[in-house]
C-alpha cells in the first residue's frame, strides 16, 4: 500500500495514529534512524521517536488552518539526537512523517562564524540588558581597552564623553527601548556621532529590537556614507571653480538673512559684483587665464568680508556678497574694500600680469521687503547702472519704500 515511498528520497515514515504503530519506512528513513528498523514492521512509535517536550500526539496530528504540515521537533528514542519533523494525514488513520535533521552544533558554530564575518555590529543582550554576545564589527568599534563592557549601560560613558550629548542620546533610546518592548515585530532605529574605541567620532547606526528575551542590536559605521552625502551637498550649492557659494545657496541664505533681518528689527545688505570687459580677457589670454582671474577675485573678494558675510558666484563673472545685519552705510564701506583689493595687478601662472576693474551694486533691506528675489532686482539694477555710468564704480541702490 505504501511501497510509493520508497522512491521519494526524503526520509519518510507512515505511522497508524490510532495504534501508535510505525507501519511503512523508505530506505532513507532506516538510514536516518541507523539500525533502528532491523526489526520487522509494524513497530511501535514510542520505540523509534518521542515528542520533544509536552505537546500531545493529538495536536500535532491537527493540520494547521490553512492546510499546511504542522512542524514539531522530536528525539530519537533513548538518545539525544534531535530532528524536526512534519506531519500530515494521508488517510483518516495514517499520517506521513517527513523527517530533517535538526541544527546540531557544527551548524551552531557555523552560524556564529558567520555572525562574527558580517560586516556590521550584532550585539545581543539578555532580559537584565547582560552581553551575550559581539560580534568582530562590534569589537572593533566598541572594545574598548579601558574597560570591558558587560552590562549595556557600560557602554554610554565610552561611546558619549560629553555628558549632555550621552544624556539625549541615553533618553532617545530609553524611549525607542520601550516602543520595542510594546511592539517587539518594530524595528527601532537611531544614529549617533559615537566615540569609538580608537578615539574616532564616526557616526553609526544603530536598530534594535526584542527577539523573545533577548534585545538584538545591529549597528554599522555610516560615516563615509554621511561624508559623502555632505560632499553631494556641497557640490549642489557650490561653484566649483572658485570654491564660493552658488547662485542657490545664495538665495536660501539670503530669505534667511531677510526673515532673520523682519524677526529682530535688522538691515541685511546685497553688493552684486561684475568684472569689466572680462570677456576681452577670455579672448585674448584664453579661458584658463579667465578662469585664474575669477580665482582670484574671489580670494581677494573673501579677505574683505567678515566671518558672517557670504561670498556667491552667481554668474560667469558675476559675483554678489550678502551681508546680514549690515546698514547700507557700512556695505558701502565693504564695497569699497573689494574694489580696493581688486584693483592691484594679477599675475597668473605663466608670468602674466593683467589689471581688472570691476563694478558694484549696492542695496539694503528696508521694512517692506519680504522676498529675496526682489532685492537681488534692486541690486542687479544699481550694478546696471553703476556700469552704464563708466564701470569700475559703486552705485547704491536705495531700500524699498517704507
Amino acid at each position: 500500500m505504501f511501497q510509493w515511498i520508497d522512491s521519494v528520497d526524503t526520509p519518510l515514515l507512515i505511522v497508524d495514529i490510532r495504534a501508535s504503530l510505525i507501519v511503512a519506512a523508505n530506505p532513507t528513513a532506516r538510514a536516518f534512524f541507523d539500525g533502528a528498523f532491523d526489526r520487522p514492521l509494524p513497530l511501535p512509535l514510542a520505540d523509534i521517536i518521542k515528542v520533544s517536550g509536552s505537546v500531545p500526539w493529538s495536536e500535532l496530528t491537527t493540520p494547521e488552518l490553512d492546510g499546511r504540515a504542522r512542524a514539531f521537533p522530536m528525539l530519537l528514542a533513548g538518545h539525544d539526537k534531535l530532528f524536526h519533523c512534519s506531519i500530515r494525514p494521508l488517510t483518516d488513520t495514517h499520517h506521513v512523517i517527513n523527517l530533517m535533521p535538526a541544527v546540531g552544533r557544527d551548524f551552531q558554530n557555523t552560524l556564529l562564524e558567520i555572525l562574527d564575518d558580517l560586516p556590521v555590529g550584532i550585539e545581543i543582550y539578555n532580559r537584565d540588558l547582560i552581553g551575550t554576545f559581539y560580534n568582530k564589527a562590534s569589537d572593533e568599534l566598541f572594545l574598548y581597552d579601558q574597560k570591558p563592557i558587560v552590562h549595556h549601560d557600560d557602554w554610554w560613558e565610552f561611546g558619549f564623553p560629553d555628558p549632555q550629548e550621552r544624556a539625549a542620546a541615553r533618553a532617545e533610546w530609553k524611549a525607542k527601548t520601550e516602543m520595542s518592548r510594546q511592539n517587539p515585530s518594530a524595528v527601532q532605529y537611531s544614529e549617533w556621532k559615537v566615540r569609538c574605541n580608537d578615539g574616532s567620532t564616526r557616526n553609526v547606526q544603530f536598530r534594535y529590537r526584542w527577539v523573545r528575551d533577548h534585545y538584538v542590536l545591529a549597528l554599522w559605521d555610516v560615516t563615509m556614507e554621511r561624508e559623502t552625502e555632505r560632499q553631494l551637498r556641497q557640490l549642489a550649492v557650490s561653484d566649483p571653480l572658485t570654491g564660493l557659494w552658488n547662485r542657490r545657496r545664495l538665495v536660501e541664505d539670503g530669505h534667511r538673512a531677510l526673515a532673520l533681518g523682519q524677526s529682530e528689527g535688522s538691515t541685511c545688505s546685497l553688493l552684486m559684483l561684475d568684472l569689466d570687459r572680462f570677456k576681452q580677457i577670455n579672448d585674448s589670454l584664453g579661458h584658463a587665464a579667465g578662469d585664474e582671474v575669477l580665482r582670484a577675485v574671489a580670494e581677494r573678494g573673501l579677505t574683505q568680508l567678515r566671518r558672517a558675510d557670504i561670498m556667491a558666484r552667481i554668474g560667469g563673472e558675476e559675483f554678489a556678497v550678502l551681508l546680514p545685519r549690515t546698514s547700507a552705510e557700512d556695505a558701502r564701506a565693504i564695497a569699497v574694500r573689494v574694489l580696493e583689493a581688486l584693483s592691484a595687478p594679477i599675475a597668473l601662472c605663466d608670468g602674466t600680469v593683467i589689471e581688472v576693474t570691476a563694478s558694484i551694486g549696492v542695496t539694503a533691506t528696508g521694512p517692506e521687503d519680504v522676498d529675496f528675489a526682489a532685492v537681488m532686482r534692486r541690486c542687479d539694477q544699481a550694478l546696471y547702472e553703476a556700469k552704464s555710468d563708466g564701470r569700475n564704480r559703486i552705485v547704491m541702490h536705495p531700500p524699498a519704500a517704507p
